[in-house]
């Protein structure tokens, strides 16, 4: 899918009473690369979430081109998601009862994507995983189950791809490769590219940084 420019204004997340999440104004055009940062707690992952359209800020507004996220009805953002975004979760979320193949078309066909199979088999190979195709989860590496959930996030080829600490299991140089195939498959896409860190050298390796504090409740 096409990547469109990503705006948000007044962003308001509450988790209980004492914790308020309120987040910078931001307008980020199509194929934007940068890192979220900020100390634990501060709403990194939550504005993700939002963005992803799993969930719903208490205020605020964002924007895809000129889809206005925030005011869509459940199913509504489920079916945007499914189109638009591809999202690598910090512990990966592979299913360990299917093959690495598997993992990548059950993705695929639940967003309707014609030829899954054909489609999820392209991007495990462009990502070295040609050899790994009929292994499970339990029998890769921790780089190789990192680079499954990229294949499976990039392979409906969305337009905004969310990352949620990719270098939180990986020694340095893996998580230098990490990030350098995260920033070529963004490319390759046109797709804007958010990665939460808490990890300096991630975030300089992104051209922008949005960075978030704490707010009292």
């Amino acid at each position: 899918m096409t990547a469109a420019l990503l705006t948000g204004e007044g962003l308001r997340v509450r988790h209980a009473r004492e914790v308020t999440l309120d987040y910078p104004a931001f307008a980020w055009p199509a194929g934007t690369q940068l890192a979220v940062t900020g100390p634990s707690g501060t709403g990194k992952t939550s504005l993700l979430n939002v963005l992803a359209g799993l969930l719903q800020p208490e205020s605020g507004r964002v924007m895809y081109g000129d889809l206005i996220l925030t005011e869509l009805g459940e199913a509504q953002r489920d079916a945007f998601r499914r189109r638009n975004v591809g999202y690598v979760f910090q512990d990966f979320h592979l299913m360990p009862g299917l093959t690495v193949l598997e993992n990548v078309e059950l993705g695929l066909r639940v967003a309707g994507t014609a030829r899954a199979a054909e489609r999820a088999r392209d991007a495990l190979t462009r990502l070295d995983l040609g050899g790994r195709l009929q292994h499970r989860p339990a029998q890769l590496s921790t780089g190789e189950r990192q680079r499954v959930a990229i294949a499976r996030a990039v392979a409906h080829r969305p337009g905004l791809l969310l990352v949620d600490e990719p270098t939180a299991h990986l020694d340095r140089d893996r998580a230098a490769a990490a990030m350098t195939l995260l920033q070529e498959a963004a490319g390759g896409l046109g797709a804007t590219l958010i990665v939460v860190t808490h990890d300096e050298a991630v975030a300089a390796s992104l051209p922008l940084r949005y960075h978030v504090t704490p707010v009292p409740a």
